[in-house]
């Protein structure tokens, strides 16, 4: 089986060096993989490895011990189709670090009330749908000027822009696909410029949060399922996906397309996800796809 091992290091770092990557090459070769070539994709920071190996699980396994405590992020992959021409990506805590309703819980003094049910829920141990609805039914009554001064805490993660840019740039689609609420998905698809965002929508009554969320709720198979649309009305195959999530809503996303990339995922998407960047940020998408640092935009 031809196989692509995509190493991935920080920018300021040099952690992905040649040293490095003769080091992995030998014990490659050691356990029975033939080389073919490498090459660089950023001097320093991300390199390409081809192969041939027997069983490409065996070999993860084996990639995964050596750069145990390395700060390197990997990819192992078929070299065919890597490159997507749709990008679907949640919001909260992959694409920006915030969880929007847990910083308004906290503006009104319920915050950890309400931290509690949101960490059970992207952990896997409670239903999302029921989750929101309950976080959302503790918000009933707050003002709905309370949303507009949270706008001005939303930060991108590093690289998030860069990956929508550069992914657009070369004919992809993109998508933000959220179990957060329209009202701050709508800005940051203007921010990242997302061609556009799906989320769940809060209910208002006389300029106040009702305590109700808008049905059916955007949760783990309505993620997929925004997928699966978005493929259709693409004319791709979900092999022609990269989806990017964090949390367990974002489990039967990932697990359906061909690149489905945990973004320093709870312990459930790091068990689950087949693609992880755990120590990097965003722009390692990329470089899993086969970009080079100098088709970044």
């Amino acid at each position: 089986m031809r196989l692509v091992a995509t190493l991935v290091g920080p920018a300021a770092g040099s952690l992905v060096d040649h040293s490095l990557i003769q080091s992995l090459s030998r014990c490659l070769m050691t356990h029975g993989a033939v080389l073919e070539a490498e090459d660089w994709l950023s001097e320093g920071e991300a390199c390409d490895i081809f192969f041939n190996a027997q069983e490409i699980q065996t070999t993860k396994e084996l990639l995964s011990t050596e750069l145990l405590g390395t700060g390197i992020d990997f990819a192992l992959q078929p070299p065919a189709g890597r490159r997507k021409n749709l990008l679907v990506a949640d919001m909260e805590s992959t694409i920006i670090p915030q969880e929007m309703i847990d910083e308004l819980a906290l503006r009104q003094g319920i915050g950890e009330e309400i931290a509690v049910i949101t960490h059970k829920s992207m952990r896997g141990e409670l239903n999302f749908e029921d989750s929101l609805r309950q976080r959302v039914a503790l918000l009933k009554g707050v003002d709905e000027t309370e949303l507009a001064k949270l706008s001005g805490l939303m930060t991108l993660n590093p690289g998030a822009d860069i990956l929508v840019r550069t992914m657009k740039k070369h004919g992809a689609y993109t998508a933000l696909v959220s179990g957060g609420f329209t009202y701050f998905t709508s800005q940051i698809r203007e921010l990242c410029l997302f061609d556009e965002d799906r989320a769940n929508t809060l209910l208002i009554e006389e300029g106040r949060l009702s305590g109700l969320v808008s049905e059916p709720i955007l949760g783990r198979e309505a993620k997929l399922e925004a997928t699966l649309d978005l493929t259709q009305k693409l004319k791709i195959d979900l092999s022609n996906v990269c989806a990017i999530g964090d949390g367990a809503n974002d489990l039967a996303m990932l697990s359906a397309v061909g690149m489905g990339i945990g973004y320093h995922g709870k312990p459930i998407v790091q068990e689950t996800a087949a693609f992880l960047i755990n120590h990097t940020d965003h722009q390692a998408a990329l470089f899993y796809q086969g970009y080079r640092r100098d088709e970044f935009c």
